[in-house]
C-alpha cells in the first residue's frame, strides 16, 4: 500500500468518526462518550441484534438488562423465565446460546466476558461477526466488524457490480483495509449508524453523507441499486396442522417445544407436518386427519381458514384442527403426558410463546373458539 492511499484511509476513518461525534445514535446498550463500554451489554445487544433490527431489539433489551444487570445474574436464572422475557424476538435458538454462555463465562472466567477471539468463537451462538462486534465495541480492539449496513456502503463506495452474494468476501477485504489505528469501537459503531441513518436502502441520504467525496455512485441515482443482488428464489410452501384442543372450562392445551426445530423451547400449540426431523412434510394443506395423524386419538375439525406465516426461508400455511373435551375424558384421552397442559388465557401472557402461536390464538379469540 502507498502512502497515498495510507493518507486516504486515514482521512476516509476522520470524516467518519467527526460525524460520529455528532450523530450518533443513543441506544441502550452503547457506552457514552468518555464513558468505558459493558462488555456484558455488549455481548447482549449482538445477540438479539441477530437477524433483528435495533428498533425491535431496544425494548428487549430494556427488559432484559433491567431484569438481569450483569451475567451472572442471567446465568443463575431460570430458562423458563429468560424464554418468556425473549417471546415474539424470533430465532429462538438465541435464547438458549445466550443462557448457556452466560454460564460457561460465569463458571469458567469469573463472570468476565474474555477479550479473546478465539475464546469467544467457542462459545455457543457466537460466529465471526458477533466475536467480531465484541472485540471491537466492547474492547477496542482492531477488528473488522462486516454487517449488511457495512456491505451495503463499501459496495456503494467501490460501485460492486458483483452480486452481493458472491462479493462478500472482496467486500471484507476493502473493508480492512480502510480500519483506523485508533478508536476501533466507535469506527464500528459509526459504520452502523452510517448505514441506518445515511447510506439506507432505498433512497440513499447522499447529500448528508460524510464519505461522498469517496463514494463512486454517491449522489447519483444509481446509487439505490448497490449493493446488487441475484434474483430473489421463491420461498418454498410448507403446510402444518395445528391441534387445539380445548377443555369444558376453556383452556387451550399447549406443551413445551423442548430443543426441536425452529420453534425449540418456547410454548407452542401441538403440530405435525412441517417441521419434524425425520417425518415427511405435508404436500399441501391437509383436509381430514388420518387416525396415525390424529392427536391422542381424538376426533378433529379442521378449520376452512388458512393462517400465513413468513419465516425467513419459506412460507407457512397454518391449518387449525379443533377439538372440545370434558374434564372426564382427559384420563381417557391420555394426556398424562408432562409436556401437554392446559392453560387458560390469562396465563398465555406468562409464557414463552412465539409470534407464529400468537396469531394462531389471536384467531381463535377473534372468533370466539377459544
Amino acid at each position: 500500500m502507498n502512502k497515498t492511499k495510507k493518507d486516504n484511509y486515514k482521512n476516509f476513518s476522520s470524516l467518519l468518526l467527526n460525524w460520529y461525534d455528532k450523530n450518533r445514535r443513543s441506544l441502550p446498550w452503547r457506552a457514552l462518550p468518555e464513558q468505558l463500554p459493558n462488555p456484558y451489554f455488549v455481548y447482549l445487544s449482538e445477540i438479539m441484534l441477530q437477524q433483528t433490527v435495533v428498533s425491535t431489539v431496544i425494548p428487549y433489551f430494556s427488559k432484559f438488562s433491567k431484569k438481569w444487570d450483569t451475567i451472572d445474574q442471567l446465568a443463575r436464572a431460570d430458562f423458563e423465565e429468560i424464554s418468556s422475557y425473549w417471546a415474539g424476538l424470533g430465532y429462538y435458538s438465541r435464547a438458549k446460546n445466550l443462557h448457556e454462555t452466560a454460564k460457561i463465562i460465569t463458571n469458567d472466567y469469573n463472570s468476565i466476558v474474555p477479550c479473546d477471539r478465539r475464546k469467544l468463537l467457542s462459545f455457543p451462538g457466537i460466529g465471526n461477526y458477533t466475536a467480531s462486534a465484541i472485540m471491537a465495541i466492547a474492547f477496542n480492539t482492531k477488528s473488522n466488524v462486516v454487517d449488511g449496513n457495512v456491505e451495503r456502503i463499501f459496495s456503494r463506495l467501490y460501485a460492486i457490480d458483483e452480486p452481493l452474494e458472491r462479493s462478500k468476501k472482496y467486500i471484507e477485504e476493502i473493508s480492512e483495509k480502510h480500519l483506523p489505528n485508533q478508536r476501533h469501537g466507535d469506527y464500528a459503531q459509526a459504520l452502523m449508524d452510517l448505514g441506518s441513518l445515511i447510506c439506507i436502502p432505498k433512497s440513499p441520504r447522499c447529500s448528508s453523507c460524510p464519505l461522498i467525496s469517496y463514494c463512486k455512485v454517491g449522489g447519483t441515482a444509481d446509487a439505490k441499486i448497490y449493493p446488487k443482488r441475484l434474483p430473489k428464489k421463491i420461498k418454498n410452501n410448507r403446510y402444518g396442522l395445528f391441534f387445539c384442543l380445548i377443555n369444558q372450562d376453556g383452556d387451550i392445551l399447549m406443551t413445551k417445544n423442548n430443543n426441536r426445530g425452529l420453534l425449540s423451547n418456547m410454548d407452542v400449540i401441538p403440530s405435525i407436518g412441517w417441521y419434524e426431523e425425520g417425518k415427511n412434510y405435508f404436500s399441501k394443506s391437509p383436509t381430514f386427519i388420518t387416525k396415525k395423524d390424529s392427536l391422542l386419538g381424538l376426533d378433529w375439525k379442521i378449520l376452512e381458514k388458512i393462517i400465513i406465516h413468513i419465516f425467513t426461508h419459506f412460507k407457512l400455511n397454518c391449518s387449525i384442527a379443533i377439538a372440545y373435551i370434558d374434564n372426564n375424558d382427559i384420563s381417557k384421552a391420555k394426556i398424562d403426558n408432562k409436556s401437554y397442559r392446559f392453560i387458560n388465557s390469562q396465563n398465555l401472557q406468562k409464557l414463552a410463546i412465539p409470534s407464529l402461536i400468537k396469531k394462531i390464538i389471536k384467531y381463535l379469540q377473534d372468533e370466539k373458539i377459544f
